[in-house]
């Protein structure tokens, strides 16, 4: 039985590695607020009172307090609306996979040590853009396009162990998956006025036209590790904790041609953004810490409050980057940023459960100057989210979960090479889960 547990978990992982998504997303920065429908629902308020097996990235110590062994798999679909100078995105809907698997051999006698274990792949984090003629000015703007396009996808190996009816305690190994593809085209006639990064304003490009400056889809692995513990004081208090390390990643590299001639229709413009035979770029993803208290009054209702700090500067102040001219760091400039989460959930009758949620975190991208303009390609603003979600038991072994968030909008502005830019955005993100246990 467990061999063939082991199989299905595999299947999972390299089902959902073969159907990720190749889109990008964003919420609490780059993060996802939560990881499957149940957690997007409380508002990502999870890692005190887990649900399921998506606890295995949030808080893998969870995954000893689940009732049976269980499988889950589903997806959302994020629809964020973004705005540079009031140019809409051309590209607003993505869909991010989700699976996971807990195998709990002895199934939940909480009164005793056990040994849980589980395997978890899913669309953590991502940002992008698709804005052409940002600036708003038709082909005398400064820029005439800007693109970008990351994603993240994390696979945790899980194992917890309940030392008794009231402490476990998890660690997970921790895989991911990221991918970088960026382009921004400037018009030549800007950049011999100086516009642009560093030696463009040193060459002597063509007086109309566009420089095509292109970095295509490149991949990068990395590694990291995932702490946690939940404590059960009693049946109307549970508190956890749980820390996510720095994921240590490859440098992206991309092959170019410095100073040569880009084709856009027809016509031979040069582009000197870059400097060098290869484009490099460092991405790390960065460390969390987060706490969650889970209060019980009564057996149908339960509330949980959860707080998390977010490492933004240790990975996205400057990013270091080489090949680019006059560059040797991307100077995001972001800050650290505290996340404030509220859920409830409510079982009215025996199959059916509601929840819902709130999320908060104040933008950690800097508002006004160049500082804020180095953002038009990952503009993560937001800060303030409101979801509902319902879960429904099909069976005893089977449960249909679908949750509703959406981020309200937030505007900044700064500049870009002196040019204003404001940047506004709103979100709305639909989910589903489907939840087998065995």
């Amino acid at each position: 039985m467990l061999k063939k547990h082991l199989s299905l978990a595999v299947a999972l992982a390299v089902g959902l590695s073969v159907g990720v998504a190749t889109k990008s997303f964003a919420t609490n920065g780059y993060f996802m607020t939560g990881l499957g429908a149940k957690q997007l629902a409380m508002g990502g308020a999870a890692v005190a009172n887990p649900q399921d097996a998506s606890t295995i990235l949030t808080n893998p110590a969870g995954i000893a307090w689940l009732s049976t062994s269980s499988a889950s798999v589903g997806g959302d679909v994020f629809v964020p609306l973004r705005y540079l100078n009031g140019q809409g995105s051309q590209s607003n809907v993505y869909v991010v996979p989700a699976a996971g698997i807990a195998i709990n051999p002895k199934g939940c006698n909480c009164k005793e040590s056990n040994f849980t274990f589980g395997i978890g792949m899913y669309g953590v984090s991502g940002m992008g853009v698709d804005w052409n003629n940002p600036n708003g000015f038709g082909m005398a703007a400064p820029l005439q396009k800007v693109y970008s396009n990351m994603q993240m996808m994390e696979m945790d190996v899980a194992g917890a162990y309940r030392v008794d009816g009231h402490l476990s305690i998890g660690f997970a190994p921790v895989f991911v998956y990221q991918s970088m593809a960026l382009e921004m085209d400037m018009n030549n006639a800007a950049i011999a006025q100086g516009y642009g990064y560093g030696s463009y304003a040193g060459e002597a490009p063509f007086a109309t036209g566009t420089a095509v400056n292109s970095l295509s889809t490149q991949n990068a692995y990395g590694a990291g590790f995932n702490l946690g513990l939940v404590y059960k004081l009693n049946d109307m208090w549970q508190f956890g904790l749980a820390y996510q390390s720095k994921r240590w990643m490859q440098t992206l590299q991309w092959d170019t041609i410095p100073n040569a001639f880009n084709q856009n229709t027809g016509t031979g413009m040069l582009g000197g953004m870059f400097d060098g035979y290869k484009v490099r770029m460092r991405l790390d993803m960065p460390q969390t810490v987060q706490f969650g208290v889970n209060f019980r009054p009564v057996k149908n209702l339960r509330v949980e409050a959860d707080a998390k700090w977010i490492n933004w500067s240790n990975v996205m102040d400057k990013v270091p980057v080489s090949g680019i001219a006059g560059m040797n760091s991307w100077d995001f400039n972001w800050k650290n940023q505290w996340v404030y989460m509220l859920g409830v959930e409510y079982s009215p009758i025996q199959p059916l459960t509601l929840m819902a949620g709130f999320n908060y975190g104040k933008s950690p991208v800097p508002d006004g100057g160049q500082a804020f303009g180095n953002n038009i390609i990952a503009p993560a603003i937001v800060q303030t989210h409101l979801s509902f979600g319902a879960s429904y038991d099909i069976t005893p072994s089977v449960q249909l979960t679908a949750a509703y968030q959406h981020a309200f909008e937030h505007k900044q502005s700064g500049t870009f090479n002196g040019m204003p830019v404001s940047i506004k955005m709103h979100e709305d993100e639909y989910a589903v889960q489907l939840t087998y246990k065995f």
